[in-house]
């Protein structure tokens, strides 16, 4: 039984819009993910130019055909961006451009001088190749989600694909000027492909950026805005998954805060707190989490760190704090952060004790008069490692030593 093509090609554009309104429906849901509107004037563009295409057939005219497959290459040119923004963010409106206007013209000159098979073998060459540049862009991507985007890409493959068998039929006939549209098994062959795979690749995408939706309200509800640190939240989060002891928690208190936001402003207080959360950021990129607790509260959870490095990294942290100078409302300052270091040695962690114990050592930090570190530890030999000076005394900074027992 041989198969209604016309009926095919409309199907697969009443298919293309529905999935267009689809994708509007998604971004007027969420206006963050923009490729959506672009996924939308592609998958639209790509319906109205298959439309195109059918009148084309019927009345095998040359104007009707370069305006179908003009429109038919833009919608591609569309999915192509929607991949690359989805990937980068960015719309790629040059490259979305050359290609779209490139292919076109390369089309439409032999189609308007009466040489439709060879105008109609170089859409198919055009579009294999759009269709598996879309491919490779979204392969480039697939560390956002393997299995997805691996599935995505196999599927532009697919379609690009098919393709070729209907511009290797033309090229082995060698007409060039047609008299009725190609009618053979690659044509119906293509059709059903790109008709098969518009749903898989519209489903595929859709999971996509639901997925990635999820993933943004998880890392909005984990992530302290100010400051982008994780919050108390994520950091409790963190500990119930798979950190095991030892461990150890730095718990940092900027010095005098609120006199700086009376004095110079919250948005000189802002920028202190946007500083330090740098500062501990960059401290402890490699060896642990961390975190705004709330406030002018911050910690840094280190695991598989003992207690005298955890200590040195937390002095660290204080130093490049003090060597740093801003601006406010009333001229030029400085600021200045006590911390308290607290270590668990066991395999099971109990945070609320390990917590217990830092804010301890801070508190005590904060009584012998801020600027300084203070530990929560029975270890005798502590002071020893830390600021080494020639005279054998420990630097301007004192370490305040805190038993627990």
């Amino acid at each position: 039984m041989t198969l209604d093509y016309h009926s095919l090609l409309t199907a697969f554009a009443l298919s293309g819009c529905g999935l267009a309104l689809t994708f509007l429906v998604s971004w007027l849901v969420s206006r963050s993910e923009r490729f959506l509107i672009a996924w939308t004037l592609g998958v639209s563009f790509m319906a109205l130019g298959v439309l195109g295409y059918s009148l084309y057939a019927q009345t095998m005219s040359a104007p009707i055909g370069a305006a179908g497959y003009t429109i038919l290459l833009t919608g591609l040119a569309f999915v192509f961006g929607a991949g690359r923004e989805f990937r980068t963010g960015v719309l790629p409106w040059r490259s979305m451009s050359v290609m779209a206007t490139a292919s076109s013209i390369l089309m439409a000159v032999p189609m308007l001088a009466g040489y439709n098979g060879i105008a109609i073998v170089l859409l198919n060459v055009a579009a294999t190749i759009i269709l598996l540049i879309t491919a490779w862009d979204y392969w480039l991507g697939r560390a956002e989600a393997r299995l997805a985007i691996g599935l995505l890409t196999v599927l532009y493959i697919v379609t690009g694909l098919s393709f070729v068998p209907c511009a290797i039929l033309l090229v082995q006939a060698g007409e060039w000027r047609l008299s009725e549209a190609p009618s053979n098994w690659a044509e119906d062959l293509n059709i059903i492909v790109s008709l098969t795979t518009l749903a898989g690749i519209g489903a595929l995408s859709l999971a996509l950026n639901q997925a990635r939706l999820a993933r943004g309200h998880k890392r909005d509800a984990e992530t302290d805005p100010l400051t982008g640190l994780l919050n108390r939240r994520a950091l409790l989060n963190h500990l119930a998954g798979d950190i095991e002891g030892p461990v150890s928690l730095v718990v940092f208190d900027l010095d005098h805060f609120k006199a700086v936001n009376d004095r110079h402003g919250h948005q000189a207080g802002d920028e202190v707190l946007r500083t330090f959360s740098e500062i501990l950021m960059l401290s402890g990129r490699s060896k642990g989490l961390a975190a705004r607790l709330g406030g002018e509260e911050f910690a840094l959870l280190m695991p598989g760190v003992p207690l005298v490095k955890a200590a040195i990294l937390a002095d660290s942290v204080r130093t490049r704090l003090a060597k740093r100078h801003f601006a406010g409302n009333g001229g030029s300052f400085g600021c200045t952060v006590s911390a308290g270091v607290s270590c668990s040695e066991g395999a099971a962690i109990d945070f609320d004790m390990l917590l217990h114990d830092a804010d301890k050592a801070l508190y005590a930090a904060k009584r012998n008069g801020r600027d300084r570190i203070a530990v929560s530890s029975d270890e005798t030999e502590f002071l020893a490692h830390m600021h080494p000076s020639a005279d054998g005394q420990r630097g301007p900074v004192d370490l305040v030593r805190v038993k627990t027992g």
